[in-house]
């Protein structure tokens, strides 16, 4: 029965519409709001201080819809229980009211210029 939950899952999230992004621009984050990120990233890490970030990027979007939101992308590796790295995984999420909130959007961060 499982493979029949999986492609009910598959075939709602085709129906799933997101807001295209109008306008987008880089943000120079802060020294706070950058800690305020890694913080809440590894949070729930085994060894949060030995935490790897690459491409962290901050961008303020204007969305087809009207809407306005600062997000948040990058890629953290942490180290697994053996003390060896994971490998580096995707981050999201956005700043409301200046705080970093986490979070999964499958949209994407910024503005594709292709």
């Amino acid at each position: 029965m499982r493979p029949v939950y999986a492609f009910a899952l598959a075939g709602l999230a085709g129906c799933v519409q997101f807001a295209e992004i109008e306008q987008s621009s880089p943000v120079k984050p802060s020294p706070t709001l950058v800690s305020e990120i890694k913080a809440e990233v590894t949070r729930d890490f085994l060894d949060p201080n030995s935490a790897q970030f690459r491409n962290l990027r901050v961008v303020d979007v204007t969305l087809a819809n009207g809407q306005h939101e600062r997000r948040v992308c990058g890629e953290v590796n942490g180290k697994n229980a053996m003390g060896g790295y994971v490998g580096f995984s995707m981050f999201g999420g956005v700043v409301v009211d200046g705080d970093f909130r986490q979070r999964d959007f499958f949209s994407p961060c910024e503005q594709w210029r292709g």
